[in-house]
């Protein structure tokens, strides 16, 4: 029995959708950065504020790498997007290569 068949379906999917998710608010964040800074300074005038700004997103963002770097496979139950100590953001599982959206493609 090949890896792929060992996982129920269902689980599979849930399981991606929470990695897909979770890489959703990281980039989120990551396009939240521009427009926030241009409208803080915009608004207020104040390097202080705007400061203020970048130190909450800047937790913001530290916890978002938190949470898609400790997502997990679903099939092989290792870290989807960590091999060793660098994250990779990549599409595919760094230990069995499963697809982001394999559950979508059947």
């Amino acid at each position: 029995m090949d890896e792929q068949s060992s996982v129920d379906p269902a689980i599979m999917a849930a399981g991606l959708r929470k990695v897909r998710k979770r890489r959703w608010l990281l980039w989120s964040l990551i396009l939240i950065y521009l427009p926030g800074i241009w409208s803080c300074l915009t608004l207020t005038g104040s390097d202080r504020a705007t400061g203020l700004f970048f130190g909450i997103w800047l937790i913001l963002l530290i916890i978002g790498v938190f949470f898609v770097t400790t997502a997990k496979c679903p099939r092989c139950g290792n870290l989807f997007h960590m091999h060793g100590i660098t994250p990779l953001y990549l599409r595919n599982c760094l230990h069995c290569r499963l697809h982001i959206c394999a559950d979508k493609r059947k």
